[in-house]
């Protein structure tokens, strides 16, 4: 595990999972949600906050290949929960990764809705704050893309 990933998940995951379940979420609710899954291989319940872009039904996560957790979804679309500004929704998750146009739309319109997170995965913005595609077609093969299709939302 790098020093990167041990900060995040032993200190930082920690507090925003405390902030999300307290009355104070909504200093970070509009932006991070908890993403609740079972691991693949452990079959244990696990969790992490990430940052979530929400379209309709449709609930949009972006990682670099340098983490784990969305190693989880690889292969074929898992039941996972959502908890988004203390409410939780059930749902499907599946795994986008590599080139595609799928992965290429879903990482504009995560990028698009959050832009602040393009700098995390070296993506350039435009004038406008929209992803600049051809960066993605440079960072494709690091960033992974996981999107959740909620139940009856």
């Amino acid at each position: 595990m790098s020093a990167t990933n041990a900060f995040y998940n032993y200190i930082v995951n920690p507090v925003m999972r405390k902030l999300l379940n307290s009355s104070l979420h909504g200093i970070v609710s509009k932006n991070i949600a908890i993403l609740y899954f079972t691991g693949k291989r452990s079959g244990r319940a696990l969790s992490t906050p990430l940052s979530y872009a929400r379209e309709g039904n449709t609930v949009r996560f972006l990682s670099s290949q340098n983490t784990r957790w969305w190693r989880n979804f690889r292969g074929a679309d898992a039941p996972v929960s959502v908890e988004i500004a203390r409410e939780r929704f059930d749902g499907s998750a599946r795994l986008l990764e590599g080139e595609s146009p799928e992965f290429n739309d879903g990482v504009a319109r995560f990028i698009n809705a959050v832009p602040r997170d393009a700098v995390i995965y070296g993506l350039k913005l435009d004038g406008e704050k929209k992803l600049v595609t051809a960066s993605l077609a440079a960072k494709a093969d690091h960033v992974i893309l996981v999107e959740v299709t909620l139940d009856n939302s």
